[in-house]
């Protein structure tokens, strides 16, 4: 039997709502999962997600969480370039992004560019735990991750972002920034995932359609 959700951790679990969605439009938010694991096809759906991200253990999963968890995967990039920039002349910076060849890392540095002291604090943290939760969602329904788990890493995720960011606008801001950077703005594969939008327009439907569950900011 599956614990019950209550108005807690539905507020936390919501954290991943604009990765969630992003990945499949039918996800039903107000549950652990996202996903009816009773579903067959809603189950292969997960399995494929699943796949896509390297998670077909347990031990794969908790790998992806310690990475996303230390900011490996976004947030320390981003911040060591970051760095890098913040010493930088605007002529400097004109000069290394005109010697680049690659269209996607010359993206990078645009949004690096434009928000190396902006998100010197947060960083990309909200990306890093945005994902952090939808990876957790989409272990548990797979069986790799048990609902009281869950529970208690959502309890640590929870207090570390509603410490960084005031609202919920100012979170998924984040979460999409944070997105492009891993990306480099590029067009998603369509042949991977079909159907697909850009993680802003999936911020805009969130919150036009879901729009009273991201109102109150809860610490």
């Amino acid at each position: 039997m599956i614990a019950e959700i209550t108005p807690k951790i539905q507020d936390q679990l919501n954290l991943s709502a604009l990765v969630l969605m992003n990945n499949y439009k039918k996800a039903d938010l107000n549950t652990w999962y996202g996903f009816n694991i009773n579903d067959h096809l809603q189950l292969k759906t997960v399995e494929r997600i699943a796949k896509l991200h390297g998670i077909q253990s347990g031990v794969h999963l908790r790998n992806s969480l310690h990475r996303y968890e230390t900011g490996a995967m976004a947030s320390n990039p981003f911040e060591k370039l970051a760095s890098e920039f913040r010493h930088y002349t605007t002529n400097t910076y004109e000069t290394k992004y005109n010697a680049q060849k690659n269209p996607m890392t010359k993206n990078v540095y645009k949004l690096v560019w434009r928000y190396r002291f902006s998100l010197k604090n947060e960083k990309l943290q909200g990306y890093d735990f945005a994902y952090y939760i939808f990876l957790m969602r989409i272990g548990g329904a797979l069986g790799f991750i048990k609902p009281e788990e869950i529970a208690l890493r959502l309890e640590d995720v929870n207090t570390r972002l509603k410490n960084t960011f005031s609202s919920w606008g100012e979170f998924h801001r984040n979460v999409c920034i944070g997105d492009e950077f891993i990306r480099g703005a590029a067009e998603p594969d369509i042949s991977k995932y079909p159907g697909t939008e850009t993680l802003w327009e999936c911020y805009q439907r969130l919150h036009i359609h879901q729009a009273n569950s991201f109102k109150e900011w809860n610490k």
